[in-house]
């Protein structure tokens, strides 16, 4: 059972209070987790474009325009006083109304783990349905349950031949022979924020290809990191056992900072 943060959350027509918040994730629910940073809804425009794309994979249709959608965040957030945090915007035959708009718990990076990097570990799992962000609770569980065991801060998944797709909750760019790399978009989700990477890296002339990650390129990184909603650009200071050098790497730090200049660019014209 998922539970909001805040005092009210939107079902349909009504504005209710999270004392009465009940939300099973249903399998085959398609859904949308969108920053909220300084009452701005961070990309929302490809969040919803993502979120019909993921629609049409299921054969199902858009039900709520871009702008009803920045409409109901606002009055989401206007209504629980806060401007900074995390919106999942849930889509389901079973819903009232068909949706389901709320402010979920969110845990941001500490900038320790930004200079630093994070530890991760590799994990035999391939996702059904990788290009749409479909709620899978015994997926979700299987992850947890190792990050846990592992002890580390994020699962990288790898497919029966023997290749790195993504993060267990993120897409992952690696850097090699000073050329920035990401499995290519057939076998991942395709995050925002991993959209927004290949844009600025083609942009800022980064040598930049779709490949297969195979296991053994791992001992030949100068660097790699994890994108996402919440953790941004983080570099990733080890995969298993084998140290990754990322906190040193240049293309990894330009990267940063240049998707960060994205963000403020974002709500400068947002605001």
């Amino acid at each position: 059972m998922e539970k909001a943060t805040g005092n009210y959350y939107y079902s349909g027509k009504n504005r209710l209070k999270t004392s009465d918040f009940s939300y099973e994730p249903g399998t085959g629910h398609i859904y949308e987790v969108i920053r909220i940073l300084e009452g701005v809804p961070l990309f929302l425009e490809d969040h919803l474009e993502r979120m019909h794309e993921s629609l049409a994979l299921v054969g199902k249709t858009s039900i709520k325009s871009t702008e009803e959608v920045r409409n109901l965040i606002s009055l989401l957030i206007k209504s629980n006083g806060t401007k900074n945090g995390n919106v999942k915007f849930v889509v389901g035959e079973s819903l009232p109304d068909g949706i389901l708009l709320y402010m979920i718990p969110h845990s941001y990076p500490d900038e320790a783990m930004y200079e630093n990097g994070i530890a991760t570990a590799v994990l035999k799992l391939e996702r059904t349905n990788p290009n749409a962000k479909i709620v899978n609770t015994s997926y979700k569980e299987i992850v947890a349950e190792f990050i846990k065991d592992k002890r580390v801060y994020e699962a990288l998944l790898v497919n029966r031949e023997g290749c790195i797709t993504e993060g267990s909750r993120s897409n992952v760019f690696f850097v090699a022979s000073d050329t920035l790399m990401t499995p290519p978009l057939k076998d991942v989700l395709g995050g925002i924020t991993r959209k927004k990477i290949i844009d600025i890296a083609k942009a800022a002339g980064i040598p930049f290809r779709e490949t297969d990650i195979r296991l053994e390129l791992i001992n030949e990184l100068q660097g790699a990191f994890m994108s996402g909603t919440s953790p941004k650009v983080l570099p990733i200071s080890r995969i298993d056992k084998t140290e990754i050098p990322s906190a040193k790497c240049s293309i990894i730090g330009r990267l940063m900072k240049l998707y960060n200049a994205e963000i403020e660019e974002y709500m400068k014209k947002n605001s």
